[in-house]
């Protein structure tokens, strides 16, 4: 079922940033513009004939390799935008339910690897709300996905709470927990500085499938055998970052009131979810 909650919002004023794009290392100019109510968020290729739109939504994603890509189709020469996984993140943090991001290349700009950046430039643009109530997806009863040993699961929660487990062969992470929750933590403090990461023996490998292009000490953690080649911000930034792509995943569906519960899920595991949320609350308000 949902509920109404605040009044839905957008920007006050339009505001832009540049950057390298993670995996195709080619810079790329963005600018977030104000949108009226049910927008949504669009983004707008606008380095392409007509200037194509994409909405964020579940059933647009098109790919999770490394990153949550949309689309307007999965066809190859299909318009695409890859990597908006942390500047969902910041919008749903910001509570900025509709905005129209305008972009000049198939990629977000990657910023410092973290939400952090978007967060300070949405913040700048300032909060402006609307007339309509803003739509919250309230979960009645657990939905779960599963895949080898990844698995996910939303409870009904009064708010919204990822508890997370980050368990890897690595001597490095190893495994972390952490737990958010929309209420009582700090989305700006304790989980939007958190970096993306990877390990240096992949970073070859990665170059010759044509990611990871735009990758740096700038802009990621990298890992090395024995301990991280730069310093980390927190002790268990990984597990942070993870909770971050989480966020951002599921702000694919809005505002969603739940607990998830989650081991080891990556990108692919998070849109299934928000996927199988998506089917079964837009099918339950369609019987109402």
């Amino acid at each position: 079922m949902f509920i109404d909650g605040n009044l839905q919002q957008t920007i006050e004023k339009p505001v832009k940033a540049s950057g390298t794009a993670l995996h195709t290392g080619k810079e790329v100019n963005v600018r977030f513009l104000p949108a009226g109510e049910d927008t949504g968020v669009v983004f707008k290729r606008v380095d392409l004939p007509d200037n194509p739109e994409i909405k964020a939504e579940p059933w647009q994603v098109v790919s999770t390799r490394r990153c949550t890509s949309i689309g307007l189709s999965k066809d190859s020469d299909s318009p695409k935008v890859h990597t908006i996984e942390h500047l969902m993140a910041a919008l749903w943090a910001l509570e900025i339910d509709n905005v129209i991001v305008e972009i000049d290349a198939p990629e977000t700009p990657v910023m410092d690897g973290s939400a952090l950046p978007y967060l300070k430039l949405l913040k700048k643009a300032g909060i402006r709300e609307l007339s309509s109530p803003r739509k919250i997806w309230v979960i009645d009863e657990p939905v779960w996905v599963k895949r080898g040993h990844m698995y996910m699961v939303i409870l009904p929660y009064d708010g919204f709470k990822i508890s997370y487990t980050l368990d890897y062969d690595h001597k490095v992470i190893g495994t972390q927990f952490f737990e958010f929750d929309k209420g009582e933590n700090s989305f700006e403090e304790e989980i939007a500085p958190a970096r993306t990461f990877g390990f240096e023996r992949e970073v070859e490998a990665l170059h010759r499938r044509g990611l990871a292009l735009g990758g740096s000490l700038e802009n990621a953690v990298l890992i090395g055998d024995e301990d991280t080649v730069n310093p980390l911000r927190f002790s268990n930034e990984f597990v942070r970052h993870k909770i971050l792509d989480v966020i951002g995943d599921m702000a694919l569906n809005g505002f969603v009131s739940g607990h998830i519960i989650t081991v080891r899920s990556g990108h692919s595991l998070h849109v299934e979810l928000a996927q199988e949320i998506n089917k079964k609350l837009i099918q339950e308000s369609e019987r109402v």
